[in-house]
């Protein structure tokens, strides 16, 4: 470890604080990189040099100070990181004074060091396993030995089914999601095995999940959701939240997280055009929605445009009939209860029935034409 100019004066300035005197740090050349002088900084320390040289303490007396460059009364002492000398620390001040806690200011420096070095340690490994994460969402590693390997090395359980979240903001601002980051790593359903990655203008998380059995993951899984966006709300403001399938296997995990971007898009297009209040949207729960991202533009086009013997986009973009057939769905074609869900009599929702089928040609109490026309509103919106 070589020490660096921001290291030297925040570790300065933390020291005088606490000494109420100046100290100089000095790197392996004799140069002051640090000190509570900034007059100093940058300007050759002679005795540094010295020290560096012989290994040894040395003490300037005030009537030595003319015999040397750029030094002043005091102690100077080797800064020793891990059995190698990197540098010198010198204590100013008259020598009485100054020598009864030189070595306590050796001892902290090094200290200092040592935690700085050991921050930095876990820091590149983060580092390193959020690079194996990325990789893995992405698909960038195909060699199975190699994901065994990493495996192993990062100490991952491999056993553990493991699902996406991909969470979006309205606007994302890097210094609050990584704040935020910091504080759901607290929440007690945040475990070793799980991690957050930064990842373009989302927040992804890859979470290990504690259970086996569908309906105990999704529940694990919706529950968590809740919080997060309970959670985060506190934080920025309140989040979209996709969530993708769970795999049984690291190397499907890109499945995961596509299926995550899947689930935020039909939502923010398709759900949230309806009710903005949805903002967890989970590939699971989706039905046929599901299909929706894989079905070619052209296609959605020729759908929209030619199978109903009219131009059906343009009359799900002129009128309300989406919301007709959402209503109609949702209560499983009960006129009364779409029609307290809409606000409006019963009678204007049965006029208003008759009129789609006008407009296109299909039955909307027949449950074949309802769901035609609900997949070609659901198409509508996500391509819009």
């Amino acid at each position: 470890m070589r020490l660096n100019r921001s290291l030297a004066q925040k570790i300065v300035e933390n020291t005088v604080h606490v000494l109420g005197r100046n100290i100089n740090i000095m790197n392996h050349q004799g140069i002051i990189i640090g000190s509570g002088d900034l007059n100093r900084i940058d300007t050759f320390h002679e005795i540094a040099y010295e020290v560096i040289r012989t290994e040894a303490p040395f003490i300037i007396k005030r009537e030595e100070i003319d015999k040397f460059k750029g030094v002043k009364e005091g102690i100077n002492l080797p800064i020793i990181f891990h059995d190698s000398i990197i540098g010198v620390v010198g204590i100013t001040g008259r020598i009485e004074e100054v020598s009864g806690y030189g070595q306590i200011v050796k001892n902290m420096v090094e200290l200092i060091l040592e935690q700085e070095f050991l921050r930095q340690e876990i820091e590149l490994n983060n580092r390193a396993l959020e690079n194996f994460y990325q990789q893995l969402i992405t698909n960038n590693i195909l060699d199975r030995e190699s994901l065994k390997d990493r495996i192993k090395l990062f100490k991952i359980n491999p056993n553990l089914d493991r699902v996406v979240f991909l969470i979006s903001f309205k606007s994302f601002d890097n210094q609050l999601v990584t704040n935020a980051i910091n504080k759901l790593n607290n929440l007690s359903c945040i475990n070793n095995e799980d991690i957050f990655l930064m990842w373009g203008d989302n927040l992804v998380l890859i979470k290990a999940l504690n259970f086996k059995g569908t309906e105990l993951q999704n529940n694990q899984i919706l529950n968590l959701a809740k919080t997060l966006e309970f959670q985060i709300k506190k934080f920025i403001s309140a989040p979209i939240i996709g969530i993708g399938r769970i795999v049984h296997d690291l190397s499907k995990l890109h499945l995961s997280y596509e299926e995550a971007k899947f689930s935020l898009e039909i939502g923010n297009k398709v759900y949230r055009a309806k009710d903005k209040e949805k903002r967890i949207f989970y590939i699971n729960n989706l039905g046929c929605d599901y299909i929706l991202p894989f079905i070619d533009y052209s296609h959605a086009e020729y759908y929209l445009h030619n199978l109903f013997d009219r131009d059906i986009e343009k009359v799900f973009s002129e009128t309300d009939i989406g919301d007709i057939i959402e209503s109609l769905v949702d209560n499983n074609l009960n006129i009364s209860k779409a029609a307290e869900e809409l606000y409006i009599h019963r009678n204007t929702l049965l006029y208003r029935i008759k009129k789609i089928e006008k407009d296109t040609g299909l039955n909307i109490k027949n449950s074949k034409d309802l769901f035609t026309l609900l997949l070609a509103y659901h198409l509508y919106l996500f391509n819009k």
